[in-house]
């Protein structure tokens, strides 16, 4: 005669561990997917904020290379009509006649202006003056551009009448100072790189050879969830531009 035999089940500790490991092992999971997220998300912005540095870095060297620019080969007897020089860039408010650059300073939240002044020109395909919105501007046209920075919402902007600003870096750019390489000894040479007050102050927007633009970026991590030691601005980006119509 065969006793009968009996199952037994886990016991109630049994469960219990069995549980703990499996929500230990879970958890783990969890922390990996959570990090591999933050990771791509942290590089997602950095690229972003390297495309925006590159843009906005490119479109303003462009604007200043510009600057006091006119169609001259128009001038030649082969192209009768219209006479092109800088005096047909009109005096308005503060900037002067033939003017080409122009600038404020602001001496505390690094909130400077910057305006550049062309000619366009745009007889053929490959001689078309853009101005800092990317519109393309008839041959003629004199073309204004202005940037600021709003230090409220880290936009900085441009403007082409100086009424209406458009962005070209939202929430990205915190400050922008600007400098003036000024050809003091009227040599040809950028000998001091002065704030646009002075260069106000003693006359010398006429000796203006290149712009020493300084631009500070906001750090996308210091946004991150439990960011530690993570700044909020990163360290300016300082270029120099020559203005090669001078």
């Amino acid at each position: 005669m065969h006793k009968p035999t009996y199952q037994r089940g886990m016991s109630l500790i049994s469960l219990m561990v069995a549980l703990a490991i499996g929500v230990f092992l879970l958890a783990g999971l969890f922390q990996i997917w959570y990090q591999t997220r933050m990771t791509f998300s942290a590089q997602g912005q950095l690229a972003q904020l390297e495309d925006n540095q590159r843009m906005v870095l490119t479109t303003m060297a462009n604007t200043v290379q510009t600057g006091g620019y006119f169609p001259v080969y128009l001038n030649y007897p082969a192209h009768a009509g219209t006479t092109y020089s800088a005096d047909l860039l009109p005096q308005s408010g503060s900037i002067k006649q033939a003017q080409y650059i122009y600038g404020t300073h602001d001496t505390g939240t690094g909130a400077d202006t910057l305006t550049v002044r062309y000619i366009a020109d745009k007889t053929s395909a490959d001689s078309t003056t853009l101005d800092c919105q990317g519109q393309s501007q008839g041959t003629g046209t004199v073309v204004t551009n202005t940037y600021r920075i709003d230090t409220t919402t880290n936009f900085l902007s441009c403007s082409t009448d100086g009424t209406t600003f458009l962005p070209i870096a939202q929430g990205t750019v915190n400050a922008m100072k600007v400098w003036y390489g000024v050809d003091t000894l009227n040599d040809g040479t950028a000998l001091q790189y002065l704030t646009a007050d002075i260069v106000q102050n003693d006359g010398f927007w006429d000796r203006v050879r290149s712009v020493k633009i300084q631009l500070t970026f906001n750090n996308p991590l210091a946004v991150q969830p439990n960011a530690i030691n993570q700044p909020a601005t990163l360290p300016p980006i300082t270029r120099v531009i020559a203005i090669t119509h001078s």
